[in-house]
């Protein structure tokens, strides 16, 4: 009965998925029968992620865990997010863990529009695009680091979502101390919770006694009674813009207070709220760098993880820069991965096909040096253009990296969402700027037009799916045992006799 019940869901979804469009803006900017994922090399590389779909959709069994890795486009996670959202909506009890998250507030940088940030005190902040990276880089090519003894970060997954989708109930927080001298700990209700360090990755693991859509993580330090003293210290100069009134009670509260007397008052939550600090060269204070938080849940369904910085070009995501991305890596393990980087490398003079294609070779093989089959689907770039000399001009370097995606495509028998396209092909990201889609350079979306192909990309994947459970052959009923014939419904009743006479 399942596959018979497989083939009745096509239909039915199929339906949802050929609804029309509505029209933007007046422009017919779209052909959205185009919209589909292409399969050089057909799609033997994707059964078995197929097939723990099957898993999950008819019997509610397992977790699939899916990676989208790009740059601005996948940072502002609208594109990503619509198709985190879509996947969790179409399954029912299909929204797993919600995998990778960041404080982006801490770094002073764009955080997801999917969950919100808000941090107290100084972070410093290092990422995979920077010329001198100072900080161990990870999966997500960011990371934060502090001294501030009122450091703590809030995180709230749901924060934007209109009902309750994503929870948690084990958080990974991968980090370390300088000096082991100071550890995060997580804030549950009334309780603090601490957490278990593991060293091999550098993360202390947070248990939860129920699930939660809320991270609210501090500083501890060893010292309580130095971080509880100069935290006072601190708050009394912002509040005060004095310490007249402080008295320290030992030597290195002095040499602190005197370093803090004439500061002015600054908004600790939402500002660079510790220029003071700066001012302190002596002691140094503990200090902890975070470069990443897994949130995960014991319960079957689809996580789904981007990762994006502002800026990125695939060899950001290199050994160099961000020499734990595996090690991070390790405990996703994704079943799929969306590889949607290339609008910065193509965005020159000269685009050198064949290096960006090594360079996609160099950064496939760090992700399958942790998941060894891991199918791929391969993004085009947007449309867009280049400014010079205060002028847009046409940037044909788009179509020439298509045609490099299509030969990654076929070399990894992966997968194209042809994005350049559906869009319209050259010179049609002038239409979708007319259309209210695109920004006026001409490289970024708006959020309509994010949300539009995040809601295309959803609907070429569910086509491919559907495509999948088309080919399995339907299983005939499975047979029902005849009941025993009893004396009132034998051959020989009046009502047996009646019914064979029909």
């Amino acid at each position: 009965m399942k596959k018979l019940f497989s083939l009745l869901l096509i239909f039915a979804f199929s339906i949802h998925a050929e609804l029309p469009e509505k029209s933007l803006a007046g422009f017919d900017l779209f052909d959205t029968t185009q919209n589909e994922l292409i399969f050089p090399k057909g799609d033997s590389s994707f059964q078995d992620f197929f097939n723990k779909m099957d898993s999950l959709v008819f019997e509610n069994k397992g977790k699939i865990r899916i990676l989208h890795i790009g740059g601005s486009h996948i940072q502002a996670d609208v594109i990503s997010g619509k198709i985190r959202e879509r996947l969790a909506k179409t399954y029912p009890a299909a929204a797993a863990d919600r995998g990778f998250v960041f404080p982006y507030s801490a770094a002073r940088t764009n955080t997801p529009s999917s969950y919100s940030s808000v941090y107290r005190g100084k972070w410093d902040m290092s990422k995979n695009v920077l010329r001198e990276i100072s900080k161990q880089l990870g999966l997500l090519g960011i990371a934060v680091s502090t001294e501030d003894p009122r450091a703590e970060f809030t995180i709230a997954i749901n924060r934007y979502s209109p009902e309750p989708i994503w929870q948690y109930d084990q958080a990974r927080l991968f980090g370390f101390s300088d000096s082991n001298d100071v550890e995060p700990v997580l804030h549950l209700d009334s309780s603090v919770i601490t957490g278990t360090f593991d060293s091999t990755s550098s993360s202390y693991v947070f248990n939860l006694p129920r699930l939660a859509d809320t991270l609210h993580i501090s500083m501890l330090w060893k010292d309580t009674l130095l971080q509880d003293s100069l935290a006072k210290a601190i708050e009394d100069s912002i509040l005060q813009d004095s310490l007249a009134a402080l008295q320290p009670k030992d030597s290195t509260l002095l040499a602190v207070s005197d370093s803090l007397k004439n500061q002015p008052a600054l908004d600790s939550m939402f500002q660079d709220s510790l220029a003071i600090l700066d001012s302190i060269s002596k002691p140094k204070y503990p200090r902890f760098t975070l470069s990443g938080i897994l949130l995960e849940n014991s319960m079957p369904g689809i996580a789904y993880t981007s990762v994006g910085i502002n800026g990125a070009k695939v060899t950001n995501y290199f050994q160099e820069p961000c020499p734990d991305l595996e090690k991070q890596l390790a405990f996703f393990k994704p079943d799929l991965v969306i590889l949607a980087v290339g609008i910065n490398d193509a965005n020159v003079e000269q685009f050198n096909e064949k290096k960006f294609m090594a360079n996609y070779d160099t950064l496939i093989t760090r992700l399958r040096n942790i998941s060894p089959n891991l199918p791929v689907i391969f993004t085009t770039n947007n449309d867009s253009y280049r400014k010079k000399r205060r002028r847009y001009l046409q940037h044909p370097n788009g179509e020439i990296a298509r045609q490099a995606f299509f030969q990654l495509a076929e070399k990894y028998h992966g997968a194209v969402w042809d994005m350049f396209t559906l869009m319209g092909g050259l010179g049609s990201m002038a239409e979708w700027e007319k259309a209210g889609l695109a920004k006026k350079d001409k490289v970024h979306f708006t959020h309509a037009g994010y949300v539009f192909l995040g809601d295309m990309f959803y609907r070429a994947f569910l086509k491919a799916y559907y495509m999948h459970l088309a080919k399995k052959p339907a299983e005939e009923p499975e047979s029902t045992p005849m009941p025993e014939l009893s004396p009132e419904n034998s051959d020989n009743s009046p009502t047996a006799q009646t019914g064979k006479e029909k």
